[in-house]
């Protein structure tokens, strides 16, 4: 029995961003489940790393206007990551395992493309604007050691949902042995959701017409 004028404890519901990652994490498995099931083809890697990179850049941006927090992108070599800006400089969030550094295979190599995107008008957001300065820089460099490089990301996630176009393809490394000539793009241009586009084979490239046939 409880004692006079003691409380009862409430149970403590989900917050929305604890309710966002579990819907992203069961979609993750569940394609990823669907893709291995499907084929056995090493194609079907590759569109389990674009897919996994279109789910995780759009919890992102959700994440990004839920705290009304700036995000970023920062890809390097075969690994890609998302940040956020404490108003000194980029880094890590720590908080968020899905949005810590995600290591490619070693068979398959990213690429982060600006050009030939299928853009109807000026983007409000372009890495120019974030680029610091020669004093911006050496702020940011207080407090790291010297082996260390302050992170500047290269596709921007405002708060409002605004984000830097671009284009991210996945292919097979060309030193892998008999890798297929096969690609998927994904795409973000204004804001999210970004696009899967592909495959692309045998030589085939990204066009505006990709995009714009496939929304139709």
């Amino acid at each position: 029995m409880l004692k006079k004028g003691s409380r009862r404890r409430q149970p403590q519901g989900f917050t929305l961003i604890e309710v966002l990652l579990v819907i992203v994490v069961i979609g993750l498995m569940v394609a990823a489940i669907q893709i291995n099931f499907s084929s056995n083809k090493p194609e079907s890697q590759l569109e389990q790393e674009a897919h996994r990179f279109a789910g995780v850049f759009n919890l992102a941006a959700e994440y990004g206007l839920l705290n009304n927090l700036e995000l970023g992108l920062f890809i390097d070599e075969n690994t890609y990551q998302f940040v956020g800006y404490d108003g000194l400089r980029w880094t890590a969030l720590p908080d968020n395992e899905i949005l810590t550094p995600h290591d490619l295979p070693e068979n398959i190599i990213i690429s982060l493309m600006f050009d030939d995107l299928p853009l109807e008008q000026p983007p409000l957001v372009s890495a120019e604007l974030f680029t610091p300065d020669d004093e911006h820089l050496e702020e940011m460099q207080e407090g790291l050691s010297e082996d260390q490089k302050p992170i500047i990301p290269q596709v921007y996630i405002l708060s409002g949902g605004d984000i830097t176009p671009f284009r991210v393809d996945f292919s097979f490394h060309p030193q892998w042995f008999d890798a297929p000539d096969t690609s998927f793009s994904v795409i973000g241009l204004y804001s999210t959701p970004v696009d899967i586009v592909g495959p692309f084979v045998n030589g085939e490239t990204f066009s505006a017409e990709d995009h714009y046939g496939k929304n139709e």
